[in-house]
């Protein structure tokens, strides 16, 4: 009875001492990991990253260590000085604990951005503001891509974010408000299907300076095949519905090696109810259809 005692006493320590360093470890580590995430961006990244706070958690993603950057913000550099790329009220990715103790070789499973407002910009030049990753030099003998992270990404999501999308050599834009956008797949396998769901409040699309879309509700849902060997993405079917309007597309984009995209995407509508149409047509269009529909004396 009194070894009995003496075994579940011992116990009862090792997992109070366990506990206490669990707790601890974000505190122990803090530093390290704030030193390595800088490190690891000034190695691969031309860009300015700059956020407020780490904060590391045993438990928000259990049992993967959970490592998130408060006030994250990306700026420009070169042709972008000063551009803001990215800022987000939280970056929170997750990685094995394991190689979260011995800091290297740090496995990032999940990815989260929480309030992201992102500005991607492509100049007159054709030149885009998110080509920050660092060209690797043959000749420097280094390897910009090995780093103390390494992507094994599953999951990733945006939640409530703002997009801008500015293409002035094209003279086109695209701002998405309140978007949530989820995907899933295994990022590294050669070839996987990538499955996302994708929610807006409210889009806008400018081609030439005309308003095709005025903050529309937008819902999207694709799973996307991913063949990395060949450059090639395609999909059986992606449903989107715009206010009330369903549309239906199938295809597939291929990479080409001069650079360019051969596409053969197809799209169709499977109700054509002019209702349907009609919830998209911008205020401006709207407008000019009741003075005209007054005049004749339809509306």
């Amino acid at each position: 009875m009194k070894i009995f005692k003496k075994i579940v006493k011992i116990f009862l320590i090792v997992i109070v001492i366990l506990a206490g360093l669990v707790f601890a470890a974000p505190y122990i580590f803090k530093g390290k990991i704030v030193s390595l995430v800088k490190r690891e961006v000034n190695n691969n990244l031309t860009a300015k990253v700059d956020f407020k706070d780490v904060d590391i958690s045993f438990f928000r993603h259990f049992p993967k260590v959970s490592i998130a950057l408060d006030s994250l913000q990306v700026t420009g550099t070169g042709d972008f000085l000063a551009d803001t790329l990215l800022s987000a009220k939280r970056m929170d990715a997750t990685v094995n604990f394991m190689s979260f103790i011995r800091g290297k070789d740090m496995s990032v499973y999940t990815v989260l951005l929480e309030s992201p407002r992102i500005n991607a910009i492509v100049n007159k030049d054709g030149l885009a503001n998110w080509d920050i990753v660092k060209k690797n030099d043959a000749n420097s003998g280094e390897d910009t891509a090995a780093g103390s992270f390494k992507l094994q990404l599953n999951y990733y999501s945006i939640e409530n974010g703002y997009l801008n999308y500015m293409d002035v050599q094209n003279n086109m834009s695209v701002v998405t408000e309140n978007l949530n956008h989820s995907g899933s797949g295994d990022f590294t396998a050669d070839l996987f299907t990538l499955s996302t769901r994708s929610t807006a409040d409210a889009v806008s699309f400018n081609y030439g300076a005309i308003p095709y879309l005025s903050k529309v509700r937008s819902n999207i849902n694709a799973d996307i095949k991913i063949d990395n060997k060949n450059g090639v993405y395609s999909f059986d079917a992606i449903d989107i519905l715009l206010n009330e309007l369903k549309i239906i597309g199938k295809g597939n984009i291929k990479s080409l090696a001069d650079g360019g995209y051969d596409l053969d995407i197809s799209f169709n509508a499977p109700s054509s109810d002019f209702k349907n149409i009609l919830s998209l047509v911008t205020p401006i269009y709207k407008k000019n259809l009741k003075s005209n529909g007054k005049r004749h004396g339809h509306i």
